[in-house]
């Protein structure tokens, strides 16, 4: 065998193992995003919101700790970037603590500020703050196309079990948005860990 035709089957070889890589690499992340693993814990130490869209996240964390999921409500509250309908409703929902519950209980709602305005921010202080509480367990909450990249920073950062759900009436955006935008986080969560 001559070394030129050698040199181009090995360069063929791994052309095809890159792309192999890359197909591989870029399904499992799609199917992550288009297609996430919810939970639906019984009991945890606290309820995580993770800042976002307004849609339901917030309504919903409160209706599963009146459902006896959590008694504690840890509610991502980036610094407002002005005075918009979204930044009053997360500033009210956090001035409404404590929240009873039907049964009589007592839920607490506690805001607090991400490191940084990123996923990475909110895991690495919602964690910091779990853990000076001494929280166990976490269920997080968010929309159904940030829940793996979401699970992915929390189990790096957080010692205990992590539970992440979706919220059930979704955003409207559409699952190429999706696809184009969390995919990308995705790969970024692997490559670049939270904590």
């Amino acid at each position: 065998m001559r070394p030129r035709s050698l040199r181009r089957r090995i360069a063929v070889l791994a052309t095809a193992l890159v792309l192999l890589t890359g197909t591989v690499t870029g399904l499992t992340a799609a199917r992550a995003v288009l297609f996430p693993r919810v939970d639906s814990p019984d009991h945890v130490d606290a309820i995580v919101v993770v800042a976002g869209a307004n849609d339901d996240r917030y309504v919903y964390a409160r209706h599963l700790a009146e459902e006896g999921v959590s008694d504690h409500i840890l509610v991502s509250q980036p610094s407002p970037g002005g005075r918009d309908t979204y930044s009053a409703a997360i500033e009210s929902y956090c001035a409404a603590s404590p929240v009873t519950a039907r049964d009589g209980r007592r839920i607490r709602v506690e805001c607090f500020e991400p490191d940084i305005g990123t996923t990475e921010g909110e895991t690495t202080a919602a964690t910091r703050i779990a853990r000076d509480r001494g929280y166990e367990s976490l269920l997080v909450v968010t929309y159904w196309g940030h829940v793996s990249r979401v699970r992915i920073y929390f189990e790096q950062c957080f010692d205990g079990p992590v539970y992440v759900t979706d919220t059930p009436r979704p955003l409207s955006r559409s699952r190429k948005h999706a696809l184009l935008h969390e995919t990308g986080g995705y790969v970024k969560a692997f490559l670049k860990p939270a904590c």
